[in-house]
């Protein structure tokens, strides 16, 4: 939390100075600006992680303690007796463990300037944040105390025929404390992503969407072993029909599994989404035709002149575009003066106020698109202009299609009507404009001509660069690779400070899984144990389990990262802001790091079953 402090104080000083004409975040805003909000998804996934680390870990240690509990009841103690006495234990370690965090947190972030200072894209203070770190201590607690809850309320009920019955479930009763905890466990998430996103509404629908999740992830759990055992590889060989099959036999919580292992890789795999989207939203890598070149203040006399010099060079030229000052005088027949006077108009001040450049032409760039409308057009019949808005500037300015518009260009008015609204990515292939006009309208209005083009060979730049100040001394020119190589180096350093932070809860996850495995094992202690009597040799019960896990970890990876894909682009739309982007390698390896996790652990669990005497489990059977 400390570390996210910081590192948010960075992002939201970079993301203020970077309103566009449209008082939005584009460009270099949105780009800090998501990297703002990725870190309080990283926070929040980091939670939901932990909160169900917690509750994996006391549920297998609930488990491991049923037969001491068992003991407890026959010697006369009472299920809340047994109850208080591991709620005790789990609290003090609660408190223990946040601490120990608490203080290996601040050693990394107090090391973090002598790892990382050369990376980040700022000289940042690093404090420790005393608040940060009671907050955290606070957090552990709650979260250990309140995710262990539900785990052991089931001791409450274990009776003193447990010490005999060991491996027999018993009805759990209803519990007042477990509806209450339940309703804990929903609420503390809320009010936590409530706090990070400040929104109550965002909280509320980032947690029901992960209800969903869960429900969808129990739904294709289901439907992918049905399909499984509809399509049963019966021809292939013993073991491995035996490993297959194995994943439907009696009390194997199979569906449990698939659904722990899948949410734990869908949280992995959301956050490399949203990484990924964060990522290339920053990133400036033009393509081969993107213009690195910029000469504006080109006077109409001086235009031919300008594109023969380029053409001399051998330079392309990408645009010529003509560039016209204007402002609004009316808006729906209501004057811009009124407009201004009016303080219970919703409309920006500075939309009307604003002196705006606009071009003409009657086409669209590559880095438009209409959305609503036609394109900009002249209509003889009447004699009015027809123009197209920017999206996003339409909304400030409260127009539509079909509403009037009345420009002030040098002081002449020209009376327009909206005829569509254009998508701008205003960082591709600039310049792109708000306002754009049709041919025969304003070419006899007061104008400059700016150029672009793509210098690759720098000698060349050079020359150019000389003869073009020698020629035309009142005409400006902007070398973009300088500046797109600062911001891209900056935005690569912020990259490496995120992914720092990623690994974090990309290992919690992990432990997550591992915790999901491990719980696993009670299931398989008899099914082994009775295999061995029977004659089967290590090798042959190593086969069947890594078969059986190689499934298990297929089918929970699968759902949990295709789930990843639409959990993603709902947040890149709706929380982030930006464009949907996802890597698919990283994807597959993410896939194929819990498949492998998943038999890992497994087999693991199984070396420790195999060291188990079968006479010792048989006994506990008599």
């Amino acid at each position: 939390i400390t570390l996210q402090k910081n590192l948010e104080s960075i992002a939201k000083r970079y993301s203020y100075g970077f309103e566009t004409v449209q008082g939005r975040k584009d460009g270099l805003g949105a780009g800090f600006e998501s990297v703002y909000r990725f870190f309080s998804l990283l926070a929040i996934v980091a939670l939901l992680l932990g909160c169900i680390g917690v509750a994996s870990a006391v549920h297998i240690y609930a488990k491991e303690k049923r037969e001491e509990v068992a003991i407890l009841r026959c010697l006369g103690s009472t299920g809340w007796q047994a109850f208080s006495i591991y709620f005790i234990q789990i609290a003090l370690l609660g408190i223990i463990g946040s601490m120990i965090g608490a203080t290996v947190g601040v050693l990394i972030q107090q090391s973090i300037p002598y790892f990382l200072s050369e990376y980040l894209p700022v000289d940042a203070a690093w404090t420790v944040s005393w608040s940060s770190i009671w907050l955290g201590i606070v957090l552990g607690f709650v979260v250990s105390v309140l995710f262990s809850l539900l785990p052991l309320v089931n001791i409450r009920f274990v009776p003193p025929l447990a010490v005999l019955r060991t491996n027999q479930d018993f009805i759990n009763r209803f519990s007042k404390l477990r509806l209450t905890a339940w309703m804990l466990i929903i609420l503390f998430p809320l009010l936590f992503t409530w706090w990070q996103t400040k929104n109550i509404w965002i909280a509320f629908a980032f947690i029901s969407a992960l209800l969903v999740v869960f429900l969808l992830l129990s739904g294709l759990a289901w439907i992918l072993l049905k399909l499984l055992k509809k399509f049963f590889p019966s021809r292939a060989s013993f073991a491995f029909r035996l490993g297959v099959s194995s994943l439907f036999r009696p009390n194997n919580q199979t569906q449990l599994l698939l659904v722990s292992i899948g949410m734990g890789a869908f949280l992995i795999a959301t956050l490399n989404v949203g990484e990924e989207s964060m990522l290339a939203q920053v990133e400036f890598a033009g393509n081969e035709n993107q213009a690195n070149t910029i000469l504006f203040d080109i006077q109409p006399e001086q235009k031919e002149g300008v594109i023969q010099l380029m053409k001399d060079h051998q330079l392309p030229v990408l645009q010529v575009v003509p560039i016209v000052t204007c402002r609004i005088q009316s808006l729906k027949n209501i004057d811009a003066e009124k407009l201004l006077a009016d303080t219970t108009d919703s409309i920006p001040s500075w939309a009307i106020n604003r002196e705006y450049r606009v071009t003409y032409r009657d086409t669209l760039t590559k880095a438009e698109k209409m959305v609503k409308g036609k394109i900009q057009f002249f209509n003889d019949t009447t004699q009015l202009a027809h123009v197209t808005i920017s999206e996003g500037m339409h909304e400030n300015l409260k127009l539509d299609i079909g509403d009037s518009l009345v420009f002030n260009v040098q002081g002449v008015p020209i009376q327009t009507i909206i005829s569509g609204i254009r998508k701008v990515e205003w960082s591709n292939d600039p310049p792109n404009f708000i306002f754009v006009f049709p041919t025969g309208v304003l070419e006899q209005a007061p104008q400059i001509f700016v150029n672009t083009t793509k210098v690759i060979d720098d000698a060349k730049a050079n020359v150019f660069q000389r003869e073009l100040v020698t020629s035309y001394p009142n005409v400006s020119l902007v070398d973009l690779r300088l500046i797109l190589g600062t911001i891209r180096q900056l935005f690569d350093k912020l990259g490496l400070v995120v992914r720092f932070l990623a690994l974090f809860s990309i290992i919690t996850g992990l432990i997550v899984l591992a915790g999901a495995v491990i719980n696993s094992k009670y299931a398989r202690l008899k099914e082994n144990v009775l295999l061995r009597t029977l004659g089967a040799r290590a090798t042959f019960i190593n086969k069947i389990t890594l078969v059986e896990y190689f499934y298990l970890g297929c089918l929970a990876a699968s759902t949990g990262v295709c789930l990843s894909l639409l959990s993603g682009y709902l947040l890149t739309q709706f929380f982030f802001k930006i464009s949907f982007a996802f890597n698919g390698m990283e994807l597959s390896i993410i896939f194929l790091i819990i498949v492998f996790l998943t038999m890992f652990i497994g087999w693991i669990n199984l070396r420790k079953l195999l060291r188990t005497p079968p006479l010792q489990v048989l006994r506990k059977e008599s």
